[in-house]
């Protein structure tokens, strides 16, 4: 196996000491492609967050820290895409990296951490000076507009406070952010836009299918499940499409009157929760235990749940398992995981 091939696999699993010890050889080629998505090691240190290793590498008097991948990708950009914010830290204090740098898309890496909704890195971006926040897609689409198309709340309110964010700004389709939080029946998204001191444009209607945001919104509310759209898709489309019009009406009635309402409404979370949390629940309360010969890991993690409050019971499978078949609603009473629960909602997939 050839230095370049050592160093790559070294890049991918972190292997510091190997990498090292191969990067003494100045005759190694750093910047050599790999068959997988024609990743550099550069490009691997990125994407699955070793840090020391991309240090040792960005150290190379050779390095090409703007090399594009198959997409185009930098490795900038792959390590805001999967949210490494060591990673993403490191590259930014280098002066060599391009910041705005788009793929074959024109994406940008700002884009990639909006799409992926991670906050923490969307937040290092926004401070620094060098950043584009309104760089477009080919297709016109801006990070903000994808930040509300998939409902990335607190990305959402990060954006919102940034001045140079255009709140308005279209899709090719002349859609706008309001317009896919209605499309995609995101409530919080829709309240957070319209309380805002932005001046959220209301009425502006999409050339796609001629309808503005409450339009949109109360129409998704009475559509049937889409080919594509997962039962909770469906049931937060339908349920809240047609509560967004409603709020969108008042707001264009009342401007200052409807935004003051909203800023006094406790903010509305939803939470997807699988099997795992009515396990845990089970368990507590006595009406499943683990066999003798079970898993004894499995006895100590429900063990250390069922001493856990409901609520971080409930975040802790959020956490772990991700979205499942029950619906969990809940307010925000202050900030932190405190909750004042409404009744739980369990559906069948």
């Amino acid at each position: 196996m050839s230095k370049e091939k050592q160093l790559w696999l070294a890049a991918t699993d972190g292997e510091l000491a190997l990498a090292r010890e191969i990067l003494l050889d100045q005759s190694v080629d750093v910047n050599w492609v790999g068959e997988e998505k024609l990743d550099t090691p550069l490009h691997r240190a990125c994407r699955f967050g070793r840090v020391e290793v991309a240090r040792e590498l960005l150290a190379h008097r050779n390095i090409d820290v703007n090399k594009g991948n198959r997409g185009r990708a930098s490795p900038f950009s792959l390590a805001c895409q999967e949210g490494h914010l060591a990673v993403a830290e490191l590259m930014l204090v280098d002066p060599r990296v391009e910041v705005n740098g788009a793929d074959k898309d024109g994406a940008p890496p700002f884009y990639f951490s909006c799409q992926n909704g991670h906050t923490a890195v969307v937040e290092l971006l926004l401070a620094d000076p060098r950043l584009d926040v309104n760089r477009a897609l080919n297709d016109s689409l801006t990070s903000f507009a994808i930040a509300c198309e998939l409902g990335f709340v607190d990305v959402v309110a990060l954006l919102l406070d940034d001045p140079r964010v255009d709140v308005n700004r279209p899709q090719k389709d002349v859609i706008g952010p309001l317009w896919f939080a209605a499309q995609n029946g995101h409530l919080e998204v829709a309240r957070l836009l319209l309380a805002s001191d932005r001046q959220v444009d209301t009425l502006k209607r999409s050339t796609w299918n001629r309808r503005t945001a409450a339009e949109q919104g109360r129409a998704v509310g009475l559509r049937n499940k889409g080919a594509n759209d997962t039962e909770e898709v469906h049931h937060r489309k339908k349920t809240y499409g047609p509560v967004i019009a409603d709020m969108i009406d008042a707001f264009d009635l009342d401007p200052a009157g409807e935004r003051e309402r909203l800023r006094r409404v406790p903010r509305t979370r939803e939470f997807f929760i699988g099997r795992s949390f009515a396990l845990m629940i089970f368990y507590a309360d006595g009406f499943v235990t683990v066999p003798p010969k079970g898993p004894p890991e499995v006895r100590r993690l429900l063990e250390i749940c069922a001493r856990l409050p409901l609520d971080l019971q409930m975040v802790l499978s959020n956490r772990m398992f991700g979205s499942g078949s029950s619906i969990v609603k809940s307010r925000d009473s202050e900030p932190g995981f405190r909750w004042l629960f409404r009744s739980t909602t369990w559906e069948r997939r």
